[in-house]
């Protein structure tokens, strides 16, 4: 949280003013071997701490070590308007109250010595303390005739001022207020570092259990497993760049005996695309009978991501969607510029290649009037169809070097496409190519063999 504006830009009211001048500054330190052999021992024993209370307790005997005292009691006034503060500590109270923890059981007061030398904003010694029933620190401040008050800076301003008690008159040496001063703010600033870690683990945790939710989402929106369709063999390979992403398969049976086959990539990764994709994943599932033919059915996925969807998002999503007839063994396909499918085909003189890059139009979502035309291929027995995102082509080395078409069609080439193994070696191709290189982008790989 902003730290509010230095003093300088917040005018005191006159009975804020400080008491008096301000100590002058160190007169004598303590001889350098004692005085080094604490300040060590301390910051040893600070620097170990990971919770604010216990990191206190230390700073607070530290104190007792270097200025001993009866009593103290501590005030706040951080994140609280002018001339508002808190009593955070107290020697008087029974019960040991966490500031950070709760805050809400510590009450809003103004005024008194304590609001009077927390909005001073300097080191003070009063030697003859004098408390009037009224002042609202009363409680912890009665019986006690002198004071040290030791503020701690931030933004220039004492947001938070330890005042140490005693029951002597003028029971502190002025000597070394200077030093309490100094190890007063190391102790304020590493605590307040210390919390805003505490606050950063605590939003990680919640960040980290949301992705896992949204992992679990996504995963109930893919496949269980494929489907057996006479004459066609399929595989699929998903891996996500974070814990939750944007790739998207699915497998549509319809009552014909047709197979539809999707496969769609939304733009970007992480959360924002996993929401998409389950918009994606509902319109394909709600989409009409009418409007299952490929250009069809990316049009109407175009209309609805256009029109209710994509000025909120700011995102596009690219997708193949084919329908397999398998007594013709033809696959009618139409692309949204989603990178064109890799077609092995199987003949005479052994396997070539054949791309499949008819029938695009652009990403879905973008424009609301575009439609999208379809093309049609025989298949064959043996024939391979290779359907991917572009994750896999962006996969990039140690060095930087992406994987790319040509390492798709070399890792294709690499076995017999008729064979069982093809997957596995273009998956073992991409390991070997990213190197142990942390994934950019979600890649996804569906086979398609005919039978």
């Amino acid at each position: 949280m902003a730290s509010p504006p230095p003093d300088a830009q917040d005018p005191l009211p006159p009975q804020f003013q400080p008491l008096g001048n301000p100590l002058a500054g160190a007169l004598q330190l303590l001889p350098l071997r004692e005085r080094l052999t604490l300040v060590t021992e301390t910051m040893r024993e600070l620097s170990r701490q990971t919770d604010p209370q216990s990191m206190a307790k230390v700073y607070l005997r530290h104190l007792r070590q270097l200025l001993p005292n009866d009593g103290l009691v501590a005030v706040s006034r951080r994140d609280l308007p002018t001339p508002h503060y808190r009593v955070t500590r107290s020697s008087r109270w029974k019960e040991e109250i966490d500031p950070w923890l709760n805050r809400d059981r510590l009450p809003v007061v103004t005024g008194g010595i304590m609001g009077e030398l927390l909005y001073g904003n300097e080191p003070r010694i009063i030697d003859n303390l004098q408390v009037d029933r009224n002042d609202p620190a009363y409680e912890h401040l009665q019986g006690f005739q002198s004071l040290a008050a030791i503020p701690m800076y931030d933004q220039g301003r004492a947001l938070v001022l330890v005042a140490l008690l005693s029951k002597s008159p003028k029971g502190f040496d002025p000597e070394k207020l200077p030093d309490l001063v100094l190890t007063g703010n190391l102790y304020g600033r590493a605590s307040h570092n210390l919390i805003l870690a505490r606050q950063l683990e605590q939003s990680v945790q919640e960040l980290d259990f949301e992705l896992r939710r949204m992992e679990k989402v996504q995963a109930s929106m893919l496949p269980a497993r494929v489907p057996v369709v006479s004459s066609l063999a399929l595989e699929r390979h998903h891996q996500t760049a974070r814990r939750a992403g944007g790739d998207y398969h699915d497998f549509f049976s319809y009552p014909d005996g047709t197979l539809g086959i999707l496969v769609a990539d939304v733009s970007g990764s992480g959360a924002s695309a996993t929401s998409l994709m389950a918009i994606v994943h509902t319109l394909a599932h709600v989409c009409p009978q009418e409007e299952r033919a490929p250009g069809a059915f990316l049009s109407y996925l175009n209309r609805h991501l256009t029109e209710q969807c994509n000025s909120a998002l700011d995102t596009f999503v690219t997708a193949f969607y084919g329908v397999y007839q398998p007594v013709t063994r033809t696959l009618r396909f139409a692309l949204a510029g989603h990178p064109p499918p890799r077609l092995l085909l199987q003949s005479p003189d052994g396997w070539r290649r054949r791309v499949l890059d008819m029938a695009d139009g652009l990403p879905l979502g973008l424009d609301r009037h575009e439609r999208y035309g379809e093309s049609q291929v025989a298949l064959a027995q043996g024939d391979l169809l290779v359907l991917y995102t572009d994750g896999v082509t962006d996969l990039e080395s140690p060095e930087g070097k992406p994987f790319g078409l040509n390492g798709l069609d070399h890792a294709l080439a690499l076995t017999d496409p008729g064979s069982d193994k093809v997957m596995d070696k273009v998956v073992r191709a991409l390991r070997h190519h990213a190197g142990g290189r942390v994934q950019r982008d979600d890649l996804t790989l569906v086979f398609a063999r005919v039978k």
